[in-house]
């Protein structure tokens, strides 16, 4: 049984420039006391020849995580140009938001990212030095892809994790998927909203992906607690009040 659950994520800006930072609401659930922080990922995917061409956006680590639902704001730059290739700019490419207990995942959620430019006349038309100022980034934040990892919450060291889905295999899913009439009218109405950036996420077996439903209650935090994130992975405290340096997360 894992204890903790990924409840909700809200991507806060699905439609950004390129250049702007990725911000997602994270709330889950802990439901027994942990003996070490969380560590949450977020990853981009340009291209899915190898690994190695990965960037690692940002990474923090959570806690201590009391009993119950917990939120909070994880921020990330956007991916550094000059180790991506011109060619590679535009079209779509992915983000991988992983969470992670002693250096185990146990949840991994997959977006595609489509970068265009905005202007019409740039796309018909773009220029041969891709313009980082016109790109527009959009994340199809209501069509993640979640998997669940199953580990030893007692000691992660102790198990190994089953293989991981790579990027192509994940991308070879989403194309072989048959595709309803009906539904993709659906996709097409679910596209021209822009503020449907909030997903809810349901618990599934390992390796399994999870069903994903709206919820349009917004979840109510009883508590008044904060716990203070730390960007440089220092261990964070307790505190009533956000830190300068650091994120809140709401306690209930």
């Amino acid at each position: 049984m894992s204890l903790v659950k990924i409840l909700n994520v809200n991507t806060i800006n699905p439609k950004a420039g390129f250049n702007e930072a990725f911000q997602f609401e994270i709330t889950f659930e802990c439901i027994e006391q942990l003996k070490d922080d969380l560590e949450f990922k977020l990853v981009y995917v340009w291209s899915g020849k190898s690994s190695t061409l990965d960037q690692e956006l940002d990474s923090l680590f959570v806690g201590p995580v009391p009993v119950g639902i917990n939120k909070f704001v994880f921020t990330a730059d956007a991916p550094n140009v000059s180790k991506i290739p011109k060619d590679d700019l535009l079209d779509v490419s992915v983000i991988l938001l992983t969470c992670s207990y002693m250096e185990k995942m146990f949840t991994r959620i997959g977006y595609y990212v489509n970068n265009a430019y905005a202007d019409e006349e740039l796309q018909a038309n773009p220029p041969a030095t891709p313009d980082i100022t016109k790109i527009q980034r959009s994340i199809l934040a209501d069509k993640p892809r979640v998997t669940q990892f199953t580990i030893n919450w007692d000691d992660p060291t102790k198990e190994e994790q089953p293989p991981m889905q790579s990027v192509e295999e994940m991308m070879a899913a989403e194309d072989t998927e048959e595709e309803d009439p009906e539904d993709a009218d659906e996709v097409e109405e679910e596209e021209e909203e822009d503020d449907k950036g909030d997903v809810d996420l349901d618990e599934t077996e390992a390796q399994d992906e999870a069903e994903l439903e709206y919820d349009d209650e917004e979840l109510e935090e009883d508590g008044d607690d904060e716990m203070a994130v730390d960007d440089d992975h220092q261990k964070p405290a307790m505190t009533h009040s956000a830190m300068p340096t650091a994120v809140g997360m709401e306690v209930e």
